[in-house]
């Protein structure tokens, strides 16, 4: 039996609207292929094998800092071996050009002994000569500059034409130490090869004279004479006749000369390989 209310239907509620509104829209619905084919994830994750497996896989502020990293570490490489290959050249060149002079072959004249370790900036000649032990030194870091072309823009005579041509040989600088009982003479010399100029003259006291000397007498220093150009011309000449007795002649002046440039050349290949031994490294 159909039994029927008697009171009347009743419309629903505002309520009762938004629980149905919210289930419609909790309802599961399939994404978008078109949103998922545009829209790719930002990182995506490397191998651990590697730490950087490919650049794309870092974000852009971190794909900048890589490749800066990759490009400064190949730039160092390509910078070092640059420098090697140029240091090779160098070196090939100073070992074609060297030539070891003849005069060197035979010698050091006057009974002079040679004193020449490799790898220093000094070499010596020793040389006894009566009661008394001579030493010359010669620094190749001592030696005078090379006089820069002066009077470029005047127009040469043509009386000068001669001499222009001629090369000047620059000269050699180097001390002659006379040691005796009595104290040191030491003095400072220039060759060419064609003379010998004494530039200097110093008197030194005896070693042992000066250890009994007070210390604030030790802290003054002592004069050693005047400057050698003020003397008088015969007693210029009477040292220079003083050292050649002694073997301090032109011709050991040209040994010098040849010897301090034959040093040089071969301290400088050593220089270079050194160097190129430490960047190859």
């Amino acid at each position: 039996r159909t039994l029927y209310s008697s009171e009347p239907a009743r419309a629903p509620t505002m309520q009762a609207m938004h629980r149905a509104a919210g289930a419609v829209h909790r309802m599961p619905c399939a994404p978008s292929t078109s949103y998922a084919a545009t829209h790719q994830p930002l990182y995506i994750k490397c191998s651990r094998a590697h730490s950087i497996t490919s650049l794309s896989c870092l974000g852009p502020s971190k794909r900048t800092l890589a490749s800066h990293a990759v490009v400064c570490h190949a730039s160092k490489s390509t910078i070092s071996s640059s420098l090697i290959s140029v240091l090779k050249d160098e070196l090939k060149y100073a070992r074609e050009s060297y030539r070891k002079d003849e005069q060197l072959l035979e010698g050091p004249p006057n009974d002079f002994e040679l004193d020449n370790p490799p790898g220093k900036k000094v070499f010596y000649l020793l040389k006894e000569y009566k009661q008394e032990q001579i030493i010359i030194e010669v620094d190749l870091d001592a030696q005078p500059a090379a006089k820069d072309e002066e009077d470029e823009d005047e127009i040469p005579d043509d009386d000068d034409d001669d001499e222009d041509e001629a090369e000047e040989v620059p000269p050699v600088a180097f001390k002659v130490q006379i040691n005796k009982d009595g104290g040191c003479m030491t003095f400072e010399c220039e060759s060419n090869g064609e003379y010998v100029v004494i530039m200097d003259l110093a008197m030194e006291p005896d070693a042992s004279d000066e250890e009994e000397e007070d210390e604030e007498l030790q802290q003054d220093e002592p004069y050693t004479g005047p400057v050698f150009e003020d003397l008088d011309d015969t007693l210029q000449q009477a040292f220079l006749d003083y050292l050649e007795e002694r073997g301090v002649t032109a011709e050991l002046g040209e040994f010098i000369r040849l010897l301090a440039a034959d040093k040089s050349s071969m301290e400088y290949q050593m220089w270079l390989q050194q160097v190129c031994d430490f960047v190859a490294q």
